[in-house]
């Protein structure tokens, strides 16, 4: 959203207005609203739009002041909504059906489509845009607020909603809606329906695709759906690994590897040197059963990116579980003289399986240090490999981290 200026309403203690006879006169109303009595412009206001002398005019239709007398109105009760006064809270508890019903008045009777019906403290004219930024404003920080401070989702995302009226094209606000504030309340078609919005007037953030994505194929099941999504994702957002895995993972939860294949094939062919294609290879390699060949196109991206954690990660866990294996092994043996010369044997194939998973999972420590999860495979694997140096040094890691570790 436009950065815009807040529409600040100064609130003075009451006066006693109240002894005093109350006319029609929208007016008084806008200039009690700017000094921030808004009790005192409710009931001139209200009075006001009820008043058929001031809102008709002889021949029957609305008089000249009829619109601007409604947005005044709808002003005064947005302002109930907005203000930081808990002490006119009790007067008007929810402010903008009303605001709304009045706002929606005055465009219905403003048949020239006025740019302005008030003013600002120095009397020159603001426009009625201008105005609806302003409530915006107000609004979508009420919003905020209960979303960070309260933890009030579905209060934070009824404010957005009011945000919207007066600021329905507003791009970063339908973002926010369908991303951030809908997902929160659980308003799940809401969701949709604000980030197609946003899609429509030309937004692309990677966070509006990721969130329709998970709505579509973890919310609601619909898998074609998701995968037409990740194909325009992709379009808008090449670079981007996520959407590829993401694509690859829902192939391989659903068992079409031939699509898969097909997928990853294609784009090596368009470009061999792909690390991305060359990692979702090995993913689907992997998940059929092809481990060497897995191997081969983890060690390939490594190859070509040094730094890539993903493909270091997957050699990890490939190589950690090939040494898990002989351990699995050991733990089964009893303590009879066969077994424990067999434990021997397999001790000596764990330790140097456990040797050719160190160097993956030291790689994954140095491109994410502070990953709790590299930390403890190292923790394990220096143990078993008895290097105490490299055990406290992990071990004083963790707890920086704040891990609890003997």
């Amino acid at each position: 959203m436009k950065r815009i200026v807040v529409f600040v309403l100064g609130v003075l203690p009451f006066v006693a207005f109240a002894q005093k006879e109350i006319k029609p006169n929208v007016g008084n109303a806008e200039k009690a609203l700017k000094a921030g009595k808004l009790d005192e412009a409710k009931a001139i206001i209200d009075i006001t739009t009820a008043s058929q002398e001031f809102m008709v005019d002889k021949k029957g239709g609305p008089s000249k002041n009829a619109a601007k007398a409604w947005f005044v109105k709808g002003l005064v009760y947005a302002a109930f909504d907005t203000t930081r006064e808990t002490k006119y809270k009790s007067l008007v508890a929810d402010g903008f059906p009303i605001a709304k019903e009045s706002f929606d008045k005055a465009k219905e009777l403003d048949k020239d489509k006025s740019a302005n019906f008030v003013t600002d403290a120095y009397g020159l004219p603001l426009l009625n845009n201008q105005v609806n930024a302003m409530l915006a404003d107000a609004y979508f920080r009420k919003g905020i607020s209960a979303y960070s401070d309260d933890k009030d989702y579905k209060k934070a995302f009824s404010f957005v909603e009011k945000t919207l009226y007066f600021i329905p094209e507003d791009t970063a606000v339908l973002m926010n809606a369908g991303v951030f504030f809908a997902p929160a309340a659980d308003e799940l078609d809401k969701s949709i329906d604000y980030i197609k919005k946003y899609h429509a007037k030309g937004g692309k953030s990677v966070d509006s695709y990721i969130v329709l994505v998970d709505v579509y194929y973890n919310k609601r099941k619909d898998s074609e759906t998701a995968l037409k999504i990740l194909q325009e994702a992709k379009k808008h957002h090449p670079k981007n690994s996520d959407f590829g895995q993401t694509e690859l993972s829902i192939y391989l939860n659903e068992k079409k590897y031939d699509v898969a294949k097909k997928m990853v094939e294609e784009s090596l062919q368009k470009d061999p040197n792909d690390t991305q294609q060359l990692y979702l290879l090995g993913r689907l390699q992997q998940e059929i059963g092809e481990i060497e060949n897995a191997k081969q196109s983890y060690t390939k991206v490594l190859a070509k990116d040094p730094k890539n954690f993903d493909a270091a990660a997957m050699l990890a866990d490939i190589y950690w579980k090939d040494a898990k294996t002989i351990k699995d092994q050991m733990s089964h043996l009893s303590n009879s003289k066969a077994d424990l010369a067999k434990a021997l044997e397999l001790d000596k194939q764990y330790v140097a399986k456990l040797k050719v998973a160190l160097p993956y999972v030291e790689s994954c420590e140095k491109i994410s240090p502070d990953d709790v999860n590299v930390l403890y495979s190292l923790l394990t694997i220096y143990g078993d490999l008895d290097v105490q140096p490299s055990v406290n040094r992990v071990k004083k890691r963790l707890k920086t981290l704040g891990e609890e570790v003997d």
